[in-house]
Order: C-alpha cells, then structure tokens, then sequence
C-alpha cells in the first residue's frame, strides 16, 4: 500500500495551509494509502473552505483506491494525472511487487473516468513521448504483451482528449491550448498515421512526422 514520505499530521496540515493560501495543488499519491489519506484530508479541506475551481489533482494514481475515496473525487472534482505507460515501461516491477487485483487495476483508467473523475495523461520520463502511454492506455498490455486488467481500458479519442484538452485544463490552459481553434497556440503534430483508424498493435510504430509549437514548424522527419 506504499508508505508516507512525511509524517501524516504534518501532510495534512501542510495541505491545510497550502489550500487555504489559495494555491492549486497536484500531490505525488502512489499507494492506496496514500490515496485515500490525501483525498480524504481534501475533501475534508473543500468541505471546510470550499473553493470554486480549485483543480487540486493527484498525480500517479497508481494503484486503484476503494470506491468512497473515487467518488469523494468526483464529488469534490479532485482530478488526477496519470501515467499509463508506467504500465507498459514498468511492467516488471509491477509484477514483481504486486499480485492478483492490484497488479491488473495498476494505473487505473476505466475506474476513475466512469466514476466522473477529470484524468488526464501525461508521460513523466518514461518515455517523454505520448504513443507509447496511449498505447497502454487502449490496450492494457505491459512490455511482454500480457494485458492488466483490460476492465480499466479506454477508447482511443477518451486517450488522446486526456493527453491534450485535460492536460490543458489541469494547468489552467484550456483558453490557449489542448484543442485546436482559432486563437489558440497552435501546438501539434503531423503523424504518419491516423490514430482513430488503426489497429490499435500499430501505435507505437506511428512517425511524427511535423511538429509545430505556437504555429512554427520546428521539426521534419529526415525521410519526408
């Protein structure tokens, strides 16, 4: 269930504090405990002082809490970020360390969404680029191929919206990224192939083949 990096009465007066101040927060929450601990000690927070459109979220979400503690997030719109590819890249260290259940809910995404919780996807350093945490996204397979616990897939558009548009909304962005629209910074990509039509095996083959930040074209694939 993991274990705490600071004594849980300081972390929850530090939330406490950090709240009150009027800042957004986004916690490390790994383990089930830690889980429900921070959720807990929001939820009580927002009930306390509550505030519109705080955007409080927790990054990692790697092990599925139980139900009351997700739909405490969705009722207070506590949000996550979270790292699918972990189940991909980290598969081994999943396997090792965690069985049954646990080891096929890792880095839940079906769960959370269905309960009305924002997710959204980001990459973390393993690998920086999106493909392969979409792919585990839609598939579930770790590195060997084996699915986890496929119950906690999603659809390609739910993946891509939560790489984007979410990842926006989390930073407080959504005015000027995460879509494309006219007045927007015009950040994207030209990929070899449409991820909304292929057999979801080819993902991690697909070639960026343009990228454009705030409308200027910064890379070109060799081959083209």
């Amino acid at each position: 269930r993991g274990y705490l990096n600071m004594p849980e009465e300081e972390l929850v007066t530090l939330l406490n504090e950090i709240h009150d101040a009027g800042y957004q927060m986004g916690i490390h929450a790994i383990g089930d405990a830690a889980i429900v601990l921070v959720v807990n000690t929001l939820a009580d927070a927002l009930e306390r002082s509550p505030r519109v459109d705080h955007r409080h979220y927790l990054n990692h979400f790697s092990m599925r809490p139980p139900e009351l503690t997700m739909e405490l997030m969705a009722e207070h719109q506590i949000h996550i970020t979270q790292q699918p590819n972990f189940t991909y890249t980290l598969e081994g260290r999943y396997a090792e360390n965690l069985d049954g259940w646990r080891l096929q809910h890792n880095n839940p995404l079906r769960g959370p969404m269905d309960h009305g919780i924002t997710v959204a996807i980001s990459s973390d350093i393993l690998p920086i680029g999106p493909l392969v945490g979409i792919y585990a996204a839609v598939t579930r397979k770790g590195m060997t191929g084996t699915v986890y616990g496929l119950d906690e897939a999603i659809t390609m558009e739910e993946a891509i919206r939560a790489y984007t548009a979410l990842g926006a909304y989390l930073n407080f962005e959504e005015e000027i990224k995460g879509t494309l629209e006219a007045g927007k910074l015009a950040d994207m990509v030209l990929l070899s192939e449409d991820l909304l039509t292929i057999d979801p095996e080819r993902i991690m083959g697909v070639a960026v083949e343009k990228t454009w930040i705030g409308g200027e074209l910064v890379h070109e694939a060799t081959s083209l």
